[in-house]
This record gives structure tokens, C-alpha cells and sequence, in this order.
């Protein structure tokens, strides 16, 4: 296998979602990062009906690149310049987190502390995680740790593929073969310290990235 292939190979595990339910869930919660596809996506879904509350969670990060503000200040103003009939009421910002674990447990503090009725677990029991492709499984796994009792559904804008993701990060200056595989050292590591839920990677996965890794060390 080439490494092109392996590099979608990975892409394709760490970015898999879930089928959207069939029913309203009770909030879209979109991790910031500096990809604002993001939050135009997440306002697409709460005007089809799939959440009547969006919660942007995402303060100054590894991920933030050149926006140049908190990701989910970012993430507001893009929303609102987007999809202008999204009141501000239907929309809750966590903007201190700088990693995935204060994602979630900055978003809890607030929920339960300025949002009475909307805390994780009484008014917020199902959830769709919206996040970039490459970050999505590890989302789900940081959740499914922390907040194990309420159900999250995996979504991504059905339009990014590997091939448009590359270029978006090249865009910034990252290497995106260095960051998939920064991904699933994160997803083995991550477990090992107890900072996410385990799940051992797929073998195909494994010498996907054996071999990736083999490549890129022979340049």
C-alpha cells in the first residue's frame, strides 16, 4: 500500500461517524477548532430540526492556528454571519477549554452553574459531537470516559474528505500524514493514562501506520 492509501486509511478510522437520529437530540455540542465548516455545519443541523440547543466549546488551543481569538468566540461569529436567524439563545459558548478533556468537563461546569435545566444528565441527556474528521473518534472517546451515561453521535460536514482536509491543514502549515498519526498515538497513549475510554486500534490501522511511519522516517 502506498502511503497516500495508508494516510486514507487512517483518515477514514479516525474521521467514521454515526447514522443521525431519527429524533431530536437535546443539544449539538461542536469542539472548536480553526476550521469554520465547522460551526456552518452545526448550524445546518439545528435548522433541520436535529437539536433545539448548540453549545460551542473551545478556548485558545493547540488547534486554534491563526484565529486569533477563543475557537468558540470564533465559532459564534461565524454562525452568526452564516445562519443569522440562530437566536442567541439557542446558543451556549464554553470558550476557557485548551484540550478535549476541558472541552467536556469546562462545558459541564457551565452547563450546571449558569444554565439551570440544561446541565449534562438532566436537561442535556443526548448530545451530537460535532468535530474535525481527524479528531472525531478521539472526541468520542474523551466523552465516552467523562460523561459515559449520555449518549454522543459522531458528525462531520459530509463534504470534507481526506484530499480537502490535507489541503485545508497545509493551508495552515501542518502536515497532515504527521497529524493522523499523532491521532492514534494520542487515542493508544490517552487510554493508557486513563484520559479516555481504551479501544484497541483495528490491525489494518496498526500497519497503516507502521508503515506510514516507516515511509516518512526513510525521506
Amino acid at each position: 500500500m502506498n502511503p497516500s492509501a495508508d494516510a486514507e486509511l487512517i483518515y477514514a478510522y479516525l474521521a467514521a461517524t454515526d447514522p443521525l437520529p431519527t429524533e431530536p437530540v437535546d443539544a449539538i455540542v461542536g469542539f472548536g477548532t480553526f476550521d469554520l465548516s465547522l460551526p456552518r455545519f452545526c448550524g445546518d443541523l439545528h435548522l433541520r430540526g436535529c437539536a433545539p440547543l448548540i453549545i460551542f466549546t473551545g478556548g485558545i488551543g493547540a488547534g486554534t492556528a491563526d484565529l486569533g481569538q477563543p475557537e468558540a468566540d470564533a465559532w459564534r461569529g461565524e454562525l452568526r454571519r452564516s445562519h443569522p436567524t440562530i437566536a442567541d439563545a439557542r446558543v451556549i459558548l464554553e470558550n476557557r477549554s485548551t484540550n478535549t478533556a476541558e472541552n467536556i468537563g469546562f462545558t459541564a461546569e457551565l452547563l450546571a452553574g449558569q444554565h439551570p435545566g440544561r446541565e449534562l444528565g438532566v436537561g442535556v441527556c443526548s448530545v451530537i459531537g460535532v468535530a474535525s474528521p481527524s479528531r472525531l473518534r478521539r472526541v468520542a472517546l474523551t466523552w465516552r470516559k467523562l460523561q459515559p451515561a449520555i449518549p454522543l453521535v459522531r458528525q462531520r460536514p459530509p463534504e470534507a474528505t481526506y484530499a480537502s482536509e490535507r489541503t485545508l491543514y497545509a493551508a495552515k502549515g501542518f502536515d497532515y500524514a504527521a497529524h493522523l498519526c499523532g491521532e492514534l498515538d494520542r487515542i493508544v497513549d490517552y487510554a493508557q493514562r486513563g484520559w479516555i475510554a481504551t479501544e484497541a486500534l483495528p490491525a489494518d490501522i496498526s500497519g497503516a501506520l507502521a508503515r506510514l511511519r516507516a515511509e516518512r522516517s526513510a525521506r
